[in-house]
């Protein structure tokens, strides 16, 4: 009778994970890039992390993930399974929108491992996008980001990572950056990070190698440390691009280091930057060194021609904060109108300067932002959502 029970239970078992295979036990979602896996708590998270049948899927951020009180041996998602050089795992090439939501407190702890990050290795047609990786605290050996430890493929690339960013912490030894250790003819685009990175050849503040990759309107202001291809925003380029990016973090190394690029091998750099007093570096790879009054002077970037402006309604990529350096639009909360990451009576003394004004689509960039959802008036409907942020802080 013992013996009948227990197969009955483990029938049971059997039953419930076939139905949760099924039809999923993620918080919602078919894995669908039109009705993506939902991810809502840690449980979520962990169903992720432990599912590689799913790494192909679509995936969505509905609430912030605090992993606090949790190690990590290896990555989360998509980690290298065996000590052979190069990787040897299933890698993540569905997409994974943050909904610019966070992951918080992602500690990993791998120094004798490779592709190290919330992400090990994303794979061609790998997508991230709208995600905050905050207070990472990661240790690897090679190929270690706060992000990825290792963006697209050698031979077909095609991985995307978009509007993120990192704060936090990142060492390794080869291959080591603030957001991402390489990237092999993938694409960063309005990315940023803010991580104290070391690690010993190709260290970079956002990416530590870029080989035949691009990188588009990003920014590193976390110090850098190593010994050689050290980097503020990338250790090495070979080949690939560089457009509308700086760096500002102190960097520090013994040979082919630069405030902004260690080494640029056959890269092209179009109007990027690096600030040469909090940096400590005269020189860079490539780039134009400004001092620190320079990189918080508009004019130091729309003459170069970054993207400041408003287009018929179409947001511009970068936006100056007061006496402060540049950031990416999607960073300031829509009722920040005095961009101080705060709101308050500031923006309030604003959006009251406005207040039933009709003309915003054409006057002095929709009225300083008072008109909230950019048809050309400032009225109750702005003022709805000016009140759904009421004294938050931390915007940027």
């Amino acid at each position: 009778m013992k013996a009948r029970t227990t197969f009955t239970l483990s029938l049971a078992a059997i039953l419930t994970l076939t139905i949760c295979s099924a039809f999923g036990s993620y918080s919602g979602g078919s894995g669908e890039p039109n009705n993506p896996y939902q991810i809502a708590n840690v449980a979520d998270f962990n169903q992720l992390t432990s599912t590689p049948t799913d790494w192909t899927k679509a995936f969505i951020l509905t609430a912030d993930i605090n992993l606090t009180g949790r190690t990590f041996t290896k990555a989360p998602i998509a980690p290298d399974t065996s000590t052979t050089y190069g990787f040897q795992g299933t890698p993540f090439t569905g997409i994974f929108d943050g909904n610019s939501h966070t992951i918080s407190k992602l500690t990993i702890t791998a120094s004798t491992k490779e592709y190290i990050g919330l992400f090990g290795y994303v794979g061609s047609s790998g997508q991230i996008r709208n995600l905050g990786v905050k207070d990472v605290n990661t240790t690897g050996s090679q190929y270690v980001g706060g992000l990825v430890g290792s963006n697209g493929d050698w031979s077909i690339g095609g991985a995307a990572i978009t509007s993120c960013y990192a704060t936090g912490s990142v060492s390794g030894t080869y291959y080591v950056g603030g957001m991402v250790g390489s990237n092999y003819y993938g694409t960063l685009t309005s990315c940023y990070a803010t991580c104290t990175v070391s690690g010993t050849v190709r260290v970079g503040g956002l990416v530590g190698y870029n080989y035949h990759s691009t990188l588009t309107s990003c920014y590193a202001t976390g110090a850098v440390s190593g010994i050689s291809f050290v980097g503020g925003l990338v250790g090495n380029i070979a080949s690939g691009s560089l457009t509308s990016c700086y760096a500002t973090g102190s960097v520090n190394g013994t040979s082919l280091v630069g405030g902004l690029v260690g080494l640029n091998d056959d890269g092209a750099l179009t109007s990027c930057f690096w600030d040469i007093n909090t940096s400590g570096q005269p020189t860079s790879s490539g780039g134009t060194g400004k001092t620190t009054a320079e990189m918080k002077t508009l004019s130091t970037f729309t003459s170069a021609g970054w993207d400041f402006s408003y287009t018929d309604g179409d947001p511009a990529d970068w936006f100056m904060p007061i006496d402060e350096y540049p950031i990416l639009t999607w960073q300031i909360s829509p009722a920040d109108l005095y961009t101080d990451g705060k709101n308050n009576f500031r923006d309030w003394a604003i959006f009251a300067k406005y207040w039933l004004r009709e003309d915003c689509a054409i006057y002095n960039d929709y009225c300083e932002w008072a008109d909230m959802n950019f048809d050309g008036y400032v009225d109750i409907s702005d003022l709805a959502d000016f009140v759904s942020y009421w004294l938050e802080e931390g915007i940027y």
